[in-house]
């Protein structure tokens, strides 16, 4: 068996919470002799499954936005997850929870998380910008039960005031910023600098949110609608298989070499909802389960980091 060929979908009957137990694979099946050298179990390494569904480019109706594959990927994704009994984070748009309403409930009723996805910085100024995460609060609000704990700042664009505003919302963390990071850390309130890049002092005062960062796809670019962040398409709708190897080497990493380390996943529906990105995404998923990798929501990530973190 060639190493570009992972594990075959197999586990099922997953824990939503922890995906393996400690000691071996949870499926009576033996793992793959490709990576059986590489199986073993750590204290706690952690993967969150996060999924952006953004909203329709601009121009487009409400009820046939100009790129539906994303909702199809999204369904399929769904299914995958569900099928491993594997939890998610669902970043969601306000005007995606308005264009696929069914999709969206479809993901509460998985018992999925929902964040918002919204606008880190917004030209049109404060009160605009107030507006526009209220409404998104509202609408997740509606969708759920319960207002969203988490963030993500459509195209990465994270700035002071989106902070204060998230910070007087009581969102606990944000997941807008890409870093090599496996420890979570808090933003100081000078600006949303990873760790040793910012200010010390008075200056450096930690907000409370706690940003939770991108570790997979670690380079992304502007989507066609020129708001939201997407893999490097070419790479993974042409070699999946050889674009997903680094998330398995980096949670593979993660696991031989620290006690307790978080790798996030961003993924788009439209580019890893194709069949031959979810067959490589349900093999590498396959293959850390059977590795020990705990898979957690982002705000139970989150809660974890925060008790390691101190106030």
């Amino acid at each position: 068996m060639g190493r570009s060929r992972l594990l075959a979908d197999g586990a099922g009957g997953l824990s939503r919470r922890r995906a393996a137990v400690p000691g071996g694979p949870v499926s009576g099946s033996a793992p793959s002799t490709t990576f059986a050298r590489e199986i073993r179990t750590v204290p706690r390494s952690i993967v969150c499954l996060t999924i952006d569904l953004a909203a329709p480019p601009h121009g487009a109706a409400v009820a046939r936005p100009a790129t539906p594959f994303a909702s199809v990927g999204a369904a399929r994704l769904l299914d995958l997850l569900g099928r491993r009994g594997l939890p998610a984070t669902w970043f969601m748009a306000t005007e995606a929870i308005a264009a696929h309403p069914e999709l969206c409930e479809r993901a509460v009723f998985a018992g999925h998380e929902i964040g918002l996805l919204g606008v880190g910085a917004a030209p049109a100024g404060l009160p605009s910008a107030d507006a526009d995460l209220s409404r998104g609060i509202a609408a997740i609000r509606g969708l759920s039960g319960q207002p969203p704990r988490g963030f993500r700042a459509a195209g990465a664009a994270l700035d002071d005031a989106t902070l204060a505003r998230l910070d007087a919302q009581r969102f606990t963390y944000d997941s807008s910023l890409r870093s090599g990071h496996l420890w979570p850390w808090r933003l100081p309130r000078h600006g949303p600098a990873a760790p040793g890049e910012g200010a010390t002092g008075d200056d450096a005062t930690a907000a409370g949110l706690i940003e939770m960062p991108i570790g997979w796809p670690p380079v992304a670019r502007t989507g066609v609608d020129g708001a939201h962040p997407v893999p490097v398409s070419a790479l993974a709708l042409e070699a999946p298989r050889l674009a997903l190897q680094t998330l398995l080497d980096e949670a593979l990493f993660m696991r031989d070499s620290l006690d307790w380390g978080v790798l996030t996943l961003a993924l788009d529906p439209a580019v890893i909802g194709r069949g031959a990105g979810l067959r490589a995404l349900g093999d590498v998923l396959d293959t850390l389960i059977e590795a020990g990798v705990v898979f957690l929501t982002m705000a139970e990530a989150a809660a974890e980091a925060a008790d390691r973190l101190g106030p």
